[in-house]
């Protein structure tokens, strides 16, 4: 699995461009159906796109909140990118019928 790096420009400057990543999931997700997958070994990180809007729990399975969560717990809505540190699944659910794109480095 490749590493998570950033490319410099042509002067050294940082730039916001990393290297193409060779574990790409595209997961469909059906409106209101959850849908847990599992983090590949050597995943350290993940950055998430999606064609609708998605809540993620980390290690079960994730629900759509209708109400106040206040546990500390609750599933986070459209996370862009986290370190996974230990985390073994994620949890995908959506209010509509999409597509999450998932895109894992070491």
């Amino acid at each position: 699995m490749r590493s998570f790096i950033t490319k410099d420009d042509a002067n050294g400057k940082a730039t916001d461009t990393i290297t193409v990543s060779d574990t790409r999931y595209a997961v469909s997700l059906t409106a209101n159906m959850a849908k847990t997958v599992d983090v590949p070994v050597g995943a350290k990180r993940v950055l998430l796109t999606a064609t609708v809007p998605v809540w993620v729990q980390y290690d079960a399975a994730a629900a759509i909140p209708t109400a106040d969560d206040l546990s500390g717990s609750a599933p986070e809505y459209f996370p862009v990118s986290r370190i996974l540190d230990g985390i073994q699944s994620l949890g995908l659910v959506s209010p509509d019928n999409g597509i999450v794109n998932l895109l894992f480095y070491g």
